[in-house]
């Protein structure tokens, strides 16, 4: 089928399937199913490979090797095209990051640039008993999500922020001040009017 393909071992090894080899589809898990699409698709030595969605269904342990394949594969010289709802993914594979919303192209950069548009810094950490809403009252955030005793939070003063918790006598415990991510910027990008 194609002028110059892979050797059956290396698309079967890439795809990290060689205990699979001799197993028939039905017999697949759902991650070892997407792993054999990838097999499937690079057997023919692609310069462009298209992937939608494709670790969909992995595990944690298939899903991170599959992504350093794709680093692989196009470190190698080749063009992957991913679409994806994991952001994390695009941010850690992509040199070039397009956003789509609402059937327009409202950003195409880099992961970094993308990530640059959004202002502030994101503060996570957790505390020892679960934070009321009032504990964060007055304090000069752009948005912030509370689960239990996991708190993430935007500012544009992560240091006051920071500061002011402790002040208050909150228990601040796995503290982390870091750029906004990916996910952030997308949200940011594609919030409208009508949903704020």
């Amino acid at each position: 089928y194609y002028p110059a393909p892979l050797p059956v071992s290396e698309a079967i090894g890439t795809a990290g399937l060689q205990e699979k080899a001799k197993s028939l589809v039905k017999d697949l898990s759902g991650g070892q199913r997407q792993r054999l699409y990838l097999a499937l698709a690079i057997c023919g030595n692609p310069d462009v490979l298209f992937l939608d969605e494709p670790t969909v269904g992995m595990d944690v342990d298939g899903r991170r090797r599959f992504l350093e394949e794709i680093g692989g594969y196009a470190a190698r010289g080749r063009t992957v095209v991913l679409t994806t709802h994991y952001l994390e993914e695009a941010d850690q594979l992509a040199q070039r990051v397009v956003v789509m919303d609402r059937g327009q192209v409202i950003a195409d950069s880099s992961p970094t640039e993308i990530k640059a548009r959004v202002p502030g810094r994101r503060v996570t950490f957790t505390t020892r008993a679960p934070l009321a809403e009032s504990e964060l009252a007055g304090l000069p955030l752009l948005s912030h999500e509370v689960k239990d005793r996991q708190v993430r939070m935007l500012t544009n003063q992560p240091e006051e922020v920071v500061r002011e918790l402790f002040r208050r006598g909150v228990d601040l415990q796995d503290l982390e001040v870091v750029g906004a991510d990916l996910e952030e910027a997308f949200l940011a990008m594609t919030r409208h009017e009508s949903a704020r």
